[in-house]
């Protein structure tokens, strides 16, 4: 079965109005030590498998959050907004995964982490949750 969060990362890094704000910097489930910022972490909250009352659909969900970090409020927004436009109602192939729909689960959340050790920098976080729709096989 393919990984859904990879191809949620994959749908990002070909968005130019994310990479031309965070570059390379996406990272599954935490951001490595020292990365520059902005950057945006993903990671599968749960997922759920459909079911009929004869079997399996070969449709599941997954529950993926997605945070923006930034040095400022305003720069982790507007992370999180390209985030939103290049996630939000998509359909399509990615790689080899066929994705159903992509919503969004809730409004943002607005958090700051704690400066890292060494610094008095907060990092700003905008955090967003989507249910991706997608095919559990490939054929």
């Amino acid at each position: 079965m393919p990984d859904v969060s990879q191809s949620i990362r994959t749908r990002l890094l070909a968005t130019s109005a994310v990479t031309d704000l965070v570059g390379q910097r996406i990272a599954s489930d935490q951001l490595p030590q020292g990365v520059a910022l902005p950057a945006i972490t993903y990671f599968v909250v749960d997922t759920e498998a459909n079911e009929t009352l004869a079997n399996i659909a070969d449709v599941s969900r997954a529950r993926i959050q997605v945070d923006s970090y930034a040095t400022t409020r305003a720069q982790a927004n507007s992370v999180s907004d390209a985030v939103r436009l290049a996630l939000q109602m998509f359909r399509g192939l990615i790689g080899d995964q066929f994705i159903n729909s992509i919503q969004l689960a809730s409004g943002e959340r607005h958090l700051t982490d704690p400066a890292p050790a060494g610094t008095d920098q907060h990092r700003f976080v905008t955090s967003l949750d989507f249910f991706v729709f997608y095919r559990t096989t490939t054929n």
